[in-house]
């Protein structure tokens, strides 16, 4: 059953007309893993602030996010602040900036309590070290009474996961929740949110831009570009038939064989405003022929469940 759901989701600064997000739309199930993948700058981060209706106020939105039917972007702030947390919760992607530095982390974790049920301060204490026993913090007794600066980057990562289940959200948004963390924390920060997800059959949306960590961990996923979506795909459909240059071009990125050498994708993405015509990855496909430029092509079923933005997508398949 569809818990969230993005249709035609644009954004666009309020003093120009350049929209960094165009046109976007998926849908995010119960209990189910879904992946946003793509560079920096592609609009990951700025679709998940727009679900969660924190926007910078020099953007603007437009279209459709249905949660359970209903449209947030329809909502009044008062009536978005009762959802934010309560329905839907968010691990940011450095907690450093996302925590406060002068309050001890057991009141931050509380305050994300006490902001949406009526509970004394004991009840509130309690509720905060099931949550850090929840996240396998370390010692919560302790922890609770420490400040962000005296933790390590793992342990504040598992604060800001604390914070965004201490309601039950239905849907956790994941902005990069493993940046920066050494390879044995994140294994173990991945871990926590599957578990988290089983066990309160809570639904995903995973922002990253690592392919390794999406296939291990979703179940369908999404490739971004240039502020749109170019592929859309069951994950094993991304990894063993991809249908979109963009996408080809991020596996044969990949580290692979010893002494294979990478094939990175020529030039860079285009600023906003400033994007060529026609398809916006045809200044940097090997595949471009003249009539790409003509038209941006739409997001087009290829075969079951995968969707490409490209009009050579029947003839291209990697591998191949």
């Amino acid at each position: 059953m569809s818990l969230l759901e993005l249709k035609g989701l644009s954004i666009s600064f309020r003093t120009r007309p350049v929209e960094v997000v165009s046109d976007l739309s998926f849908q995010l199930n119960e209990g189910e893993v879904f992946g946003l993948v793509g560079e920096s700058g592609c609009g990951k981060s700025l679709t998940a602030l727009s679900i969660m209706g924190i926007l910078p106020q020099n953007f603007k939105t437009g279209g459709v996010v249905n949660l359970r039917g209903r449209n947030l972007l329809s909502l009044g702030p008062e009536e978005m602040r009762d959802i934010r947390g309560r329905e839907i919760g968010m691990v940011f992607q450095e907690p450093m900036t996302s925590l406060n530095p002068v309050l001890r982390v057991g009141y931050q974790i509380a305050e994300a309590v006490t902001s949406h049920f009526r509970v004394s301060k004991e009840e509130a204490r309690e509720r905060t070290l099931e949550l850090l026993k929840a996240v396998r913090m370390p010692s919560p007794h302790v922890r609770m009474k420490e400040y962000p600066h005296q933790m390590s980057g793992g342990m504040r990562q598992r604060v800001m996961i604390a914070m965004a289940i201490a309601c039950n959200p239905a849907v956790l948004i994941a902005d990069e929740p493993t940046t920066a963390l050494d390879v044995t924390i994140e294994a173990q920060i991945l871990e926590l949110l599957n578990g988290l997800m089983e066990s309160g059959n809570m639904a995903v949306l995973l922002i990253t831009h690592d392919l390794g960590i999406i296939r291990e961990n979703a179940k369908q996923v999404a490739i971004m570009y240039a502020g749109r979506l170019v592929e859309k795909s069951p994950v094993e459909g991304i990894f063993t038939a991809a249908r979109h240059p963009y996408t080809i071009g991020l596996m044969e990125s990949l580290p692979g064989q010893r002494g294979v050498a990478l094939k990175p994708i020529p030039g860079s993405v285009p600023k906003p405003g400033m994007l060529p015509p026609g398809c916006k990855f045809s200044d940097r496909c090997r595949f471009m022929k003249p009539e790409c430029q003509a038209d941006e092509p739409p997001l087009r079923q290829v075969t079951e469940g995968h969707f490409s933005r490209c009009i050579r997508a029947e003839e291209m398949r990697w591998p191949s």
